[in-house]
């Protein structure tokens, strides 16, 4: 039997030590932090567009709030008595009132009720003005190219499976299902195993592609079960469970196809270390007939499975 071929690096690192995480979390991220990178090196547009819609809103919320008692703050310290329709009573309250004078110029609301009088504070009402036009500029801007960006929404099974194959063999396989309603074509899967070896009397990471029963389908309107059989070419041949967590093994996956209403190509990534594997199951179908005669996924069926003697 010919030696397989190992992968030396696929990008991730082989430095290895006791408390280093998973390569890839279940988001689809790598543990990955990025020092001595100045302030100039930062994109916070890409940051903001990657970031989670909670973090997003609390980040715009925070800065139109911000900007505002800033605004606020220095007509407060100007004085009130340069708005029509406002009578100095205490800071406290001067401010309250600046402050929602400044939010009101911020957004062009405008109710009249409060008006500068002043020059200075004519200015600074301009200033605000066009500090509101920049900055809904911008966050409508920044709210197109999160909604616009295309990405693949995947759902993959819980677990991944040791399972009864056919032809006396074990397979390796976990599942995967598109959750937007988007269509997903010409659907490509890589599938790495990662396991920890010694070189020189460190342990170091070592990256062996794995062999698919099925690495592309045109159409992806189900789920797709990925395979890996467990056959006497596989590096998994002859492993057990005790094997895989000696071996802090963790499965790293790739999944690229392309987008039908973006027309770009998406890719997903995700992963199973050792504890995230069952042994002896297989999945229960995810998807059936319904009456009208349309073929139907189950979501809630994704992450099912049985157990079933191995081979």
């Amino acid at each position: 039997m010919a030696k397989r071929k190992v992968t030396q690096d696929p990008g991730t690192g082989t430095a290895y030590n006791y408390n280093s995480k998973r390569v890839i979390n279940k988001n689809g991220s790598f543990n990955v932090i990025k020092r001595g990178l100045g302030w100039s090196y930062r994109n916070t547009y890409q940051a903001l567009i990657k970031m989670s819609w909670s973090r997003f809103f609390l980040i715009i919320f925070s800065y139109l709030f911000a900007i505002n008692a800033c605004f606020g703050l220095l007509i407060a310290l100007i004085g009130v008595d340069g708005l029509s329709g406002i009578t100095p009573v205490n800071f406290v309250k001067d401010f309250l009132h600046a402050y929602y004078f400044s939010f009101q110029t911020f957004t062009t609301v405008g109710y009249g009720a409060i008006a500068p009088q002043s020059d200075i504070l004519h200015v600074i009402a301009i200033i605000d003005a066009i500090a509101g036009w920049l900055s809904f500029a911008l966050i409508t801007g920044i709210l197109y190219g999160r909604f616009s960006k295309p990405s693949a929404r995947l759902w993959f099974s819980e677990k991944a499976l040791v399972a009864p194959y056919r032809d006396g063999i074990n397979s390796l396989q976990f599942r995967i299902a598109n959750m937007r309603k988007s269509t997903l074509i010409e659907m490509e899967a890589s599938l790495i195993l990662m396991t920890i070896g010694q070189k020189d009397g460190k342990p170091i990471r070592q990256f062996t592609p794995l062999d698919l029963e099925r690495e592309r389908i045109l159409f992806f309107p189900l789920n797709w079960t990925i395979v890996h059989p467990i056959d006497d070419k596989s590096p998994l041949h002859g492993k057990g469970k005790e094997d895989f967590a000696k071996m802090q093994t963790e499965l790293l996956i790739l999944i690229k196809g392309f987008d039908d209403t973006f027309s770009q190509t998406v890719h997903a990534r995700y992963s199973y270390t050792f504890d995230e594997i069952v042994w002896g199951a297989k999945f229960v179908s995810a998807y059936s007939t319904g009456e009208s005669g349309d073929e139907v996924i189950d979501f809630d069926k994704m992450d099912v499975y049985e157990d079933r003697e191995l081979l």
